[in-house]
């Protein structure tokens, strides 16, 4: 899922663009496999709302790619 993430970046290479695709993959996959937003936001220091956020972006990623 990663490479697919980078690959829709408009910007390519970088750190910030693997970090995004990285977190991306991580959160929608732990979210898939059944993991809350609040565990997921623990885990990964940062908010639900931004975590919430990050599923909704990488699942309509997914769709479009």
């Amino acid at each position: 899922m990663t490479d697919i993430f980078t690959a829709q970046r408009k910007r390519k290479g970088g750190e910030r663009t693997d970090r995004i695709a990285s977190t991306w993959a991580t959160v929608l996959a732990r979210r898939e496999h059944g993991d809350s937003l609040g565990a997921l936001a623990l885990d990964l220091k940062m908010k639900t709302e931004t975590v919430k956020t990050y599923v909704k972006l990488a699942r309509k990623a997914l769709k479009q790619g």
